[in-house]
């Protein structure tokens, strides 16, 4: 009886990337070493002749939205964690996916081999490449994707779905595309700025300021562009009048004639939240296709919200739990979380839709970053709005309501990460330990066990496999397949490990750093009682070397016998140039046009401190026995025989 077929995703990737590679570097003529003409042709001849489900089937394999191969999917990583654990295999220098960046790579070439064949590419073929270009945050291979399939003669063949892909990657829409990494696609206040505003040049120089001067500080290019790296991919959403606006986008799909569904909506929405347009929001999506009516947006306290179409249920634009968090994510990008928590609960109670966890949780760390630096100091140098106006306050009612009945949501290590910074943000410091004591160590052991089993289960996987290829030398397939997946999980497994390990890490230090800012805490039980309690307690989450201070001075804790594997070291490097504003160029002649040399900052030299690790000595010889040690007691006994 035939074995059925499995995919396989933690392999299938692998296989991929390496099949591939034959199709880019059969084309470099930057001198690097090339496959052999043979096997670039054999694999070019593959590509060509492959049936066309058949490479349908192997492209929805490798689908980034339903196919987690990606270890670290789901995982928010920021720059200040690249120093305390190893990512430079998962992420690049612009904070994106190695792993996204080569299936994107090699779904154009082999689009591009594809082409040329008398079988062509399907459809829905064009729609996974252009979500691969959305999980590469590449935008611009996004539009090629999209256009291809009118150079290719599919223009007819364009859907509403297809439609949607493309909207997600152009506008990074998905979690996915922007890494997982909120602070990406937040709005900045001086952003809002256009030359049609009313905001002082005053204000807008001190926001230009403050903007330079956060980018100037990452020492990585994260969400920079690959093509122009001294622009960041968040001013290209920021435009809402000129052809490359969403509201232009949503012309065409009007004249396209797509079918307005639920998933459409929502992306729309999102959309229109990159580039903060509320208006277009309320007007051409909440008006228009649900009659609700919003009015005092900004005054939350005169807010009211009413209207509502009955749909049936069998609509396509019924709202589902989809639109919920479809909500959330456009209104909390734009600051107004007071807003999007109103209208979530709107529109929960009028299509009775109850709200999934994962909807709390997006609105929990949407408010967190909204509240966290540079968002909100900007919003406060751009003027006292109370819409957009979010606090920490925000971030702690939000939690009371999501763990509390009727929505009684259990919270994920994130979400736990954001309320206990909230909690050492206003000096609730035993609260923030308890927390930590109860539940974040609790679900760090969790994690613990599961890396022990995963890593078991290799063991026991790679020892199967060695013993039965060694009695059947052709036994290997299964195996491999196993042991593949057993990796997959292991590396998960201990990458979520290390990553909980880490931020416990750095909630305890800065715990010790807050805790001693101001006199009236440094002079109570806490830094005397506490800390120290702390530290004999969980050891394994404090570093090697604690600092803290008391009503008396500074103290030092060295704990002894550890293994120093980095050190902190001076280093000096340049920052990166950064383009200057627009009003910059304002009456200079070319300036509109797309090779004008756009004025860049000033290079600058900064010193800084980074980690470096420490080189391993070499193994020694073993260790002496206790009685060979005294050696020379026993000489004169030899000297005698």
């Amino acid at each position: 009886m035939p074995r059925p077929q499995r995919r396989d995703i933690a392999s299938i990737h692998k296989a991929f990337i390496a099949w591939t590679d034959l199709l880019i570097e059969s084309t470099r003529e930057d001198g690097f070493e090339l496959p052999s003409p043979e096997r670039a042709a054999l694999a070019r001849e593959q590509v060509q002749s492959l049936p066309g489900p058949t490479l349908s089937e192997i492209l929805r394999s490798i689908d980034p939205l339903n196919s987690p191969y990606d270890i670290a999917n789901g995982l928010f990583f920021s720059q200040g964690q690249t120093q305390f654990f190893d990512l430079s295999n998962l992420i690049d220098p612009f904070g994106v996916r190695r792993l996204h960046r080569k299936i994107m790579l090699g779904m154009e070439s082999l689009m591009r081999i594809r082409a040329g064949s008398r079988l062509g590419l399907l459809p829905h073929d064009y729609q996974v490449f252009m979500r691969c270009a959305g999980a590469a945050m590449d935008y611009e291979r996004a539009k090629t994707f999209w256009a291809a399939m009118a150079s290719h003669g599919l223009s007819r063949a364009r859907t509403g779905a297809s439609w949607t892909d493309f909207i997600k990657a152009r506008f990074v829409t998905e979690p996915l595309y922007y890494q997982f990494d909120r602070s990406r696609m937040a709005v900045m206040a001086r952003d809002l700025y256009r030359s049609r505003s009313v905001i002082p040049m005053a204000v807008v120089k001190r926001l230009e300021r403050l903007r330079l001067s956060v980018d100037a500080f990452r020492r990585q290019p994260w969400n920079r562009r690959p093509d122009q790296p001294d622009e960041d991919v968040r001013r290209l959403f920021r435009r809402r009048g000129d052809y490359k606006a969403f509201k232009n986008h949503w012309i065409r799909a009007a004249y396209y004639g797509h079918e307005m569904d639920e998933d459409l909506l929502c992306v729309s929405m999102i959309a229109f939240a990159r580039s903060s347009s509320l208006a277009s929001i309320r007007s051409l999506i909440l008006l228009q296709y649900f009659g609700v009516t919003i009015t005092n947006v900004f005054d939350p306290s005169q807010t009211t919200i009413s209207g509502g179409h009955d749909l049936p249920p069998g609509s396509l634009i019924r709202p589902t739990a989809k639109f919920l968090d479809a909500l959330v994510e456009s209104f909390g990008s734009m600051s107004h979380i007071a807003l999007g928590s109103r209208l979530l609960e709107f529109f929960s109670r009028k299509y009775d839709i109850p709200i999934p966890h994962a909807t709390w949780s997006n609105l929990l760390n949407w408010a967190y970053v909204c509240a966290s630096k540079p968002f909100r100091p900007m919003r406060r140098i751009h003027g006292s709005y109370p819409s957009t106006a979010v606090s920490s306050h925000d971030v702690r009612q939000i939690w009371t309501i999501m763990t509390s009945a009727p929505y009684n949501v259990e919270p994920t290590f994130d979400d736990l990460n954001c309320f206990i910074k909230t909690l050492i943000l206003q000096h609730h410091f035993m609260a923030a330990v308890t927390m930590i004591k109860e539940s974040a160590i609790p679900m760090y052991n969790a994690l613990a066990r599961e890396f022990e089993a995963a890593l078991l289960d290799e063991v026991l996987q790679l020892d199967a496999v060695a013993t039965k290829s060694n009695a059947h030398p052709h036994y290997n397939a299964p195996g491999n397949q196993a042991i593949q997946r057993a990796i997959h999980r292991r590396e998960r497994a201990q990458l979520l490990k290390d990553r909980a390990h880490q931020q416990i890490t750095s909630l305890f230090v800065r715990i010790l750093k807050m805790a001693g800012r101001r006199h009236t805490h440094r002079s109570g039980s806490f830094p005397n009682k506490v800390i120290p309690r702390l530290i004999r307690q969980h050891p394994d989450f404090f570093p090697s070397q604690v600092r803290f201070r008391t009503s008396q001075g500074e103290v030092v804790l060295h704990r002894p016998g550890v293994v120093e594997r980095f050190k902190w070291v001076p280093t000096f490097r340049t920052v990166r140039a950064q383009r200057r504003a627009g009003w910059t160029v304002m009456g200079i002649e070319g300036s509109d046009h797309k090779d004008f040399a756009w004025p860049t900052t000033p290079a600058l030299r900064l010193r800084e401190w980074v980690r470096r690790p420490v080189k391993r000595k070499p193994l020694g010889p073993p260790p002496l026995l206790t009685e060979d040690r005294r050696w020379w007691e026993k000489l004169e006994q030899h000297l005698m025989l």
